[in-house]
């Protein structure tokens, strides 16, 4: 199995989990926030994917040799994507102590 399918997988499975299980229990704000960051952490994990997918490397986002696509991956749906979640997390965690 490939490793990068198996990110898709697994944030999928946070997705459903947040808004099916979590959802009641979390502000609005929070949940928003949440769900963003987990939507741009499935869209680089569906970039990561498209990498071993050679028929895919002559459409400009989805091949790896464009020149924006490290940078869309890594930079916008990773970094951006965790540290959105993080800080959702961490605001329903201090807003809860209160």
């Amino acid at each position: 199995m490939n490793l990068d399918f198996l990110k898709v997988i697994v944030v999928l499975i946070a997705l459903a989990l947040l808004n099916f299980k979590i959802r009641p229990s979390l502000s609005s704000l929070n949940f928003f926030i949440m769900n963003l960051g987990l939507f741009l952490l499935l869209f680089a994990a569906s970039l990561d994917f498209t990498d071993g997918i050679k028929e895919l490397d002559y459409l400009p986002v989805l091949g790896k040799q464009a020149a924006y696509h490290d940078l869309l991956e890594d930079q916008f749906g990773d970094t951006a994507g965790l540290a959105l979640f993080i800080f959702a997390a961490f605001r329903e965690i201090i807003t809860r102590q209160k």
